[in-house]
């Protein structure tokens, strides 16, 4: 008898425009493919109301930590643009649920862990993300469309400022705008911020939520330009590709909306411009401190020692004011450091021979068409079996109601069964529906699996370092490094999936116990590389 695989689901909706029948849905359809493959559904984790262009999900952190426990070994998803629909923050936390050995498998975009289904994964990944950006596109046009009318955009509007609920207009609070301007004042008189909090809490002020004012509830008073009268948008930074956004940082000015005196302003303008002179002088008095930037390691967890094992890591030290980068064995064997900069070069450049030749390119598009055309095929035949159940529910119901009306059967049991029916057959007709959706949509243009690869390429030629570890930690899965003496190293890199379409290399006989062997989804390549000295 075959071991039963344990099973975790995650579904998510990302607006209040969805609804939330959506996360029933998705749940539905995974629980269904978890009885066509057998699996036991041990877990469920959902996330409402959140994007998945950002990791800021309570649930989906919580499954990731979880996928350490053990209790499952996959991950079931709707699509996989429930995942994540930023290709970065995909391969992340898929790499972090694999090196926890647990996949993640969409039901409508079957993969298998063919070589061809990391390419194709790459293009529905792209293709997600694609569509995240163009919905926030469109909704940004209607935004900046009420921004050019000075109307609400959504949010709680300033303190000391409201929103009139008939013509989305801002007004001005006569219950608290007078807080305001005595912040103002005190910040002009060169009162602390504790000193002027004291001053609005004895005049019987108190915060939306009804608590006293404190120093960090000013936070932003100062700088809003809302306050003498303006109204900006689209001022703010955009988020990175963490999903977070710098509050601090301001976009230019040509890419914001500004209408000034469009406002009810609550201070008069030149007090508002004297505070904020003011502060701007504090901060460049005080805020002295150099940044210090952080190496980014590209290799960090792929590269190991062929003499011992052992994992090589990064590290750096300073000589005489300047600072050496190095990889270098965490052990205490004879291997010396290897300098960071000529061994990422190395790789970086092996790695568009392998993967990015003209040549590989052209064999990766045929193959990953070729297995588009499988899947596109498996969800064609997944069509006829729902609409064979969708015919048979119908038959029930119609025979449920006869029964009712020639008072056959109790009609509160006929009932229940009538409802449960057709909530099973709206989720039937909606799979059916993306099924048929799927069907429809043309082949992958042969220019999009390319541009996938040649994205990738540019990541890995750009000065972005965190693009090119990315896309390093997406196709390589080792790189191992033996020292043969004279200042050379024999360099073994063993790349995911097998571009080349040759036998693999033989292991040699200084390979270490822990090295894997090569296998048809993967493509090892030696060489030997000198330098001038390991110490420089």
């Amino acid at each position: 008898m075959s071991r039963i695989i344990r099973a975790a689901s995650y579904a998510r909706y990302s607006s209040d425009n969805q609804r939330e029948e959506s996360i029933t849905a998705q749940n539905r359809a995974i629980e269904e493919y978890c009885k066509r493959k057998g699996y036991a559904l041990v877990k469920r984790y959902a996330d409402e109301a959140k994007s998945a262009t950002t990791d800021n999900r309570s649930d989906f952190q919580r499954m990731i930590e979880e996928s350490a426990l053990g209790v499952f070994e996959v991950v079931v998803v709707h699509k996989f643009d429930r995942f994540a629909r930023n290709r970065y923050d995909s391969a992340f936390y898929k790499r972090k649920l694999k090196l926890n050995l647990i996949k993640v498998e969409s039901v409508l975009e079957q993969l298998d862990n063919s070589p061809e289904s990391v390419i194709l994964e790459s293009v529905l990944e792209g293709m997600a993300e694609y569509y995240s950006k163009n919905l926030a596109r469109e909704v940004r046009k209607g935004l900046n469309e009420n921004a050019m009318k000075a109307t609400h955009n959504g949010g709680r509007p300033p303190y000391g400022l409201k929103v009139n609920p008939k013509t989305q207009m801002y007004e001005i609070d006569v219950k608290r705008y007078k807080a305001v301007q005595m912040y103002f004042e005190g910040l002009d008189a060169d009162l602390t911020r504790a000193e002027i909090a004291r001053l609005i809490n004895r005049a019987g002020f108190r915060t939306y939520t009804g608590d006293e004012f404190k120093i960090t509830s000013f936070d932003t008073w100062a700088t809003n330009p809302k306050y003498k009268g303006d109204y900006v948008w689209n001022a703010s930074s955009s988020k990175d590709e963490s999903g977070k956004r710098n509050s601090h940082l301001k976009k230019p000015i040509e890419e914001q909306i500004i209408l000034k005196g469009a406002i009810p302003a609550i201070v008069p303008e030149d007090l508002w411009e004297r505070v904020n002179a003011k502060l701007k002088k504090r901060e460049s008095n005080s805020e002295k401190v150099r940044l210090k930037a952080k190496a980014v390691y590209l290799l960090s967890g792929k590269v190991f020692c062929f003499q011992c094992g052992n994992q090589i890591s990064g590290e750096s030290y300073t000589s005489r004011g300047r600072k050496y980068a190095y990889y270098k064995c965490s052990s205490k064997c004879e291997n010396k450091g290897i300098p960071k900069g000529l061994l990422e070069n190395v790789v970086i450049d092996k790695l568009i021979e392998i993967c990015f030749s003209p040549e590989a390119i052209q064999r990766i598009v045929e193959k990953v068409q070729k297995l588009y055309k499988e899947k596109q095929g498996t969800v064609t035949n997944d069509a006829k079996p729902l609409k064979e159940e969708i015919a048979s529910l119908e038959a029930k119901i119609n025979n449920w109601i006869d029964a009712i009306g020639d008072g056959v059967l109790d009609r509160n049991i006929l009932a229940t069964k009538i409802k449960e029916a057709n909530e099973k057959k709206v989720f039937l007709t909606s799979q059916l529906a993306q099924v048929e959706i799927i069907q429809k949509t043309p082949e992958i243009d042969d220019a999009a699996i390319i541009k996938v690869l040649n994205n990738r390429k540019a990541a890995l030629l750009s000065d972005n370092p965190t693009d090119q570890k990315a896309v390093i930690q997406e196709y390589v899965d080792t790189i191992n490094v033996f020292f043969t003496g004279d200042k050379k190293l024999d360099i073994e890199i063993t790349v995911k999936f097998n571009m080349l379409g040759v036998p693999m290399v033989e292991a040699r006989g200084f390979a270490p116990l822990y090295r894997r062997a090569a296998t048809k989804a993967s493509t090892r390549v030696s060489f030997i590389l000198s330098f001038a000295s390991l110490d420089s």
